[in-house]
C-alpha cells in the first residue's frame, strides 16, 4: 500500500517541495516569518536551500516518469522537464522572479496533468 501511495503522489510531494523552496528562495515574507517564528530560520540559508530544492525536482521529475509508464503519455514529463530546467536557470544563471513564477507554475500544472491522465486510464 505504501508503494502505491508513493507512485501515485510522488510527483506532488516533489512539487510542494519544491514551491517551498523556490518561495523560501525568492524571500517570500509570510513563508519567512513563519519559519523563523517555528524555529526553522536555518532553512532559509542557500546551503540547504539550493540542495533541498535539487532534490525535490528529482523527486518531481521522477513522479512524472512514473506517471508516464503508468499512462503513457509524455506531456507531463516534456513539461515537468521543461519547468526543472527552467528553475534550473534561476538557481544558477539568472535569478528573474519571472523566471521562478513560470516555472514553478509550469511543475504545478505538469502534475495537475499527470493525475489528470492517471485517472483517465
Amino acid at each position: 500500500m505504501a508503494k502505491n501511495f508513493w507512485k501515485k503522489h510522488t510527483d506532488k510531494v516533489g512539487v510542494v517541495g519544491s514551491l517551498f523552496a523556490a518561495l523560501c528562495c525568492l524571500g517570500f515574507p509570510a513563508l519567512l516569518s513563519i519559519l523563523s517564528a517555528i524555529g526553522l530560520g536555518f532553512l532559509i540559508k542557500d546551503a540547504v536551500l539550493l540542495p533541498l530544492l535539487i532534490v525535490f525536482l528529482l523527486v518531481t521529475l521522477l513522479g512524472l516518469a512514473l506517471g508516464l509508464r503508468e499512462h503513457h503519455r509524455a506531456s507531463a514529463l516534456v513539461l515537468g522537464i521543461i519547468s526543472a530546467i527552467g528553475v534550473f536557470v534561476f538557481i544558477f544563471v539568472a535569478f528573474s522572479k519571472l523566471l521562478a513564477g513560470v516555472s514553478v507554475s509550469g511543475l504545478v500544472i505538469a502534475s495537475i496533468l499527470n493525475a489528470r491522465l492517471q485517472l483517465r486510464r
